[in-house]
């Protein structure tokens, strides 16, 4: 892409915040706690916090490999070389699409329990996928805008919240530290999914202005995703009790006046989510397969809209929450920083005199 064209494309670093902000607050943010509260009970919050370091810590390692080749593409490719490093990519193809169907599929879940259950699921597939698509072709800067309009809404999000004043019962997070390390850390890779959306700077980079600037921006949208996390883990943590919170699907639903409000409302944060994980995957298929993006962003949406039938019950969408929770797991802390140790490495071969 020549530099004038690709000027034109970018956007300022600070908007990088808002990517980061509405990418790690999905819709795992409903169920999240039940999880949570089912191996570490009350101290959960501890497993949030650790969780959120080790996300500040691999943003770190990915900014350190973007400032020298711009995206994961690149990266493996320096690395393992053209042949190895295709296969790689062919990865992450699925691996962002994979992150849009485990948005898609909840949601559409949440919909049909909460709203309108004698709607088929296919109408709502139909509906988000396309509308993601139309924000997807409307391009980069495009899906940004609207990532400010989703990141914007969250704080009201807190405003449908029915405060349960004298039931809430403080006491219910003491004693602190009752739950051993390893319980603790049990769980701390089960939290990969509700803050999964930030490596789409991987394929983002590219697109933003002066972008070694944009760090402490995406380091930030990731701190406010931890107070948000912490808020809604810590408000059903205070009103149910251990052992029935855990019987709860979506905890945070049943202390929210937000069926017929609520709801649509948080489709705006979702559809950036999933227009940043098309225009991720459409991209890498892009510089990998070497076809137009609208091309591959066409073939990718469908496969997802085909999928996304085979996940309609309850226990499917949890298998395929737990299947992408594991992968993304390994993906984010296991590979990505060993690919940025041996990065380091060649680096500093190539600038040894």
């Amino acid at each position: 892409m020549r530099p004038q064209s690709m000027v034109t494309k970018q956007v300022s670093p600070f908007f990088v915040f808002f990517i980061v902000a509405v990418q790690t607050i999905g819709v795992a943010i409903m169920s999240f706690q039940r999880m949570l509260v089912s191996a570490a009970g009350h101290d959960g919050w501890m497993v949030i916090i650790f969780s959120a370091l080790m996300v500040h810590v691999v943003i770190w390692i990915m900014y350190k490999m973007l400032n020298h080749h711009h995206t994961i593409v690149a990266i493996q490719t320096q690395v393992f070389g053209t042949k190895l490093g295709t296969v790689l990519n062919v990865y992450w193809i699925f691996y962002f699409s994979l992150y849009v169907l485990v948005n898609l599929v909840p949601f559409v879940e949440v919909i049909h329990t909460w709203l309108f259950p004698d709607v088929s699921f296919g109408l709502y597939f139909i509906v988000i996928l396309f509308l993601a698509y139309l924000l997807t072709v409307a391009g980069f800067r495009t899906v940004v805008g609207i990532s400010v309009l989703g990141s914007l809404l969250i704080p009201p999000f807190l405003l449908f919240i029915q405060w349960p004043y004298g039931q809430i019962q403080w006491g219910s997070l003491f004693p602190i530290g009752s739950h051993s390390i390893l319980d603790l850390w049990s769980v701390i890779p089960d939290m990969t999914y509700p803050f999964l959306g930030f490596e789409v700077l991987l394929m983002a980079y590219p697109f933003i202005k002066e972008a070694r600037r944009s760090h402490k921006w995406a380091q930030l949208g990731v701190s406010v995703s931890v107070f948000m996390y912490l808020f809604c883990f810590i408000l059903p943590v205070l009103y149910f009790d251990e052992q029935h919170l855990v019987t709860i699907l979506w905890p945070l639903i049943t202390i929210w006046r937000m069926e017929y409000v609520g709801i649509p409302i948080w489709l705006f944060t979702l559809l950036p989510n999933m227009s940043l994980g098309l225009w991720a995957a459409s991209r890498v298929t892009k510089q990998t397969v070497h076809i137009s993006q609208r091309q591959a962003l066409r073939g990718i949406t469908l496969f997802i809209f085909g999928s996304a039938f085979f996940f309609t019950t309850h226990f499917d969408i949890e298998s395929l929450t737990s299947f992408t929770t594991s992968l993304a797991f390994y993906t984010l802390f296991v590979y990505l920083p060993i690919l940025g140790l041996v990065h380091i490495i060649l680096v500093k071969r190539r600038h040894r005199p």
